[in-house]
């Protein structure tokens, strides 16, 4: 008898008592989240829980900086381990001051001159770990983070690193990013492990023997009636599929069978799956579980993945399409994480391939644009990504092209066509594109929403308004689909799947702007003889259609 995790169990990273995604991973941007986002929200709830309360009742507040409450006693709970914790987090915001030293007095001061002895002013906790340099000007000053040395730093405490385990009942989620990660009930179970730990593939992967569990639980710190409950989370196993053993019937949930022929399935938001010739890729993973009652019929969930993954393909670094959550669920099956080149150590654009590393990926592969890697029966090629990042300097971002034997697929994702000559000018290297996927989010939220903790001061609201994290609209869509000659459109990353509360808080109506624009596209590619859908829930599409 082997023993392997419950379907509908959840693990829950989170760095410092909060939801992980990539921008917590390295230190500088951690710091900074935590002095100019979550200090704010924590000692707001703390002072006042009704504010929360109450904004959380509006519609127009969820996605905000509010802690919700879904068990007795979480405001108690919540000030315990916030003041509990105050130590841990002193030197991340000494870091946090560092950088706003560096940003607002010293670099301000720079007008041109040599910059040698201005390395002699850096704060304690930068010294040795930036350089400084003029932009091309020559009177603007800049700097970039050496993030090795960061990484290597005490700055990076992977002793700030746990997994919350519980069970799920239905897809549907709460917004994960703005309460903290606690036990607040004896069914959750919060163990301190670093998120590149091996413990961790051991749980995900299953097949476990009773003494193997005993041994993962007490390595985890779990003993007496904590051990017993994550024990609970696990059961036996009834389908043996190699060298691993699988929880219920693979394909149980309508998606294709793992060991089927070519396929691209659209597993939710961005998330495609994609089989040729036995090689499996999957893009921007973001999955949904499964084992519960009222779950939505024929999903793609975990339980439908192949014992391996050849290639992960993360189309750019926001939490919607790069999911810790997912991520580590799956890191024992995967091969290669294929990404956009890195700008430059900056604070908006930190260099996701060290984030991965930090993560446990040991085999991660930086394409700049127009790149390819070889696959067997074709290529993946990254293609120029523009717009979605409110004008930030932000490089690590592409769409991917699949060519699967001459057949070619784009995952474009949210990119905006905001320079029409773009994709002309793709279309002459790449020529035909057979299918392309896009996403059509044409509102998005305010810049600021994700990257304001980062910036030196506040926007100006209007101005805040007009740059948004946003993907095409109806005209810029089509003019995509029309500069590749695509024959099947595919509308997707557009935020409805219910288990994308979690990171993502959109709700739509026929009226809304994004439904609208795709729903234009649509009509339009279908008008003219295409294949075009807006997709939801899961799809199965045939290579070519």
């Amino acid at each position: 008898m082997t023993l392997s995790l419950k379907k509908n169990v959840i693990a829950e990273p989170s760095i410092a008592g909060w939801y992980a995604w990539s921008y917590l991973l390295p230190p500088q941007t951690l710091a900074l989240y935590l002095k100019n986002h979550y200090r704010t929200i924590a000692e707001s709830f703390i002072a006042n829980p009704q504010t929360h309360r109450t904004a959380l009742k509006q519609a127009r507040f969820q996605g905000g900086p509010f802690v919700i409450e879904r068990h007795e006693g979480a405001h108690e709970a919540v000030k315990q381990w916030y003041e509990a914790t105050a130590q841990q987090r002193a030197p991340l915001l000494e870091l946090a001051d560092a950088i706003e030293e560096l940003e607002q007095k010293i670099l301000p001061e720079q007008t041109g001159a040599s910059m040698e002895a201005v390395y002699k002013q850096l704060p304690e906790p930068l010294a040795g770990c930036v350089e400084l340099f003029y932009n091309r000007d020559n009177r603007t000053p800049d700097y970039r983070f050496i993030e090795p040395l960061l990484y290597s730093s005490p700055y990076f405490d992977r002793g700030l690193h746990q997994v919350r385990f519980s069970e799920v009942h239905a897809d549907d989620r709460d917004f994960a990013l703005t309460t903290p990660v606690l036990e607040y009930s004896p069914e959750q179970v919060l163990v301190t492990v670093p998120l590149d730990s091996a413990l961790l593939d051991d749980v995900f992967r299953g097949g476990l023997g009773a003494d193997d569990l005993d041994r993962v639980t007490a390595e985890l710190g779990l003993r007496g009636e904590r051990a017993e409950v994550f024990k609970g989370f696990f059961e036996e196993d009834t389908v043996e599929t190699g060298a691993t053993v699988e929880t219920g019937a693979t394909g149980a949930t309508g998606a294709a069978p793992p060991g089927g022929g070519d396929v691209i399935e659209y597993v939710g938001h961005a998330c495609v799956f994609v089989r040729h010739r036995g090689t499996t890729f999957l893009v921007d993973p973001v999955i949904s579980y499964s084992g519960y009652s009222r779950e939505a019929d024929g999903r793609f969930t975990f339980a439908d993945l192949p014992e391996r993954v050849d290639y992960v393909m993360i189309t750019h670094n926001h939490q919607d399409h790069m999911l810790l959550e997912t991520l580590l669920k799956i890191r024992h099956r995967v091969g290669t994480v294929l990404i956009a080149k890195s700008s430059g150590s900056s604070l908006v654009d930190p260099n996701l391939k060290r984030v991965l590393h930090a993560l446990g990926f040991a085999d991660v592969v930086e394409l700049d644009d127009m790149d390819s890697v070889r696959t067997p029966g074709g290529t993946v090629t990254a293609l120029p990504f523009l717009g979605e990042h409110g004008d930030i300097r932000i490089r690590t971002k592409c769409g991917w092209l699949l060519d699967l034997d001459g057949k070619r697929v784009l995952f474009a994702a949210d990119s905006t066509n905001v320079s029409p000559e773009l994709y002309p000018r793709v279309a002459a290297l790449v020529d035909h594109v057979d299918t392309v996927f896009i996403g059509m989010e044409s509102v998005g939220a305010p810049v600021s929403w994700l990257y304001g903790p980062l910036f030196p001061e506040r926007l100006d609201r209007k101005v805040d308004a007009g740059r948004r994290l946003k993907g095409s609209n109806f005209e810029q869509g089509a003019a995509i689909v029309d500069a590749l000659g695509a024959d099947s459109v595919y509308v997707y990353a557009m935020g409805q799947e219910p288990w994308l509360g979690a990171v993502m808080c959109v709700e739509y109506d026929e009226a809304h702007p994004a439904m609208v624009d795709s729903d234009k596209l649509v009509a339009y590619v279908r008008d003219s003889g295409r294949t075009a859908k807006r997709l939801y829930l899961h799809e199965t599409i045939a290579l070519g259609t």
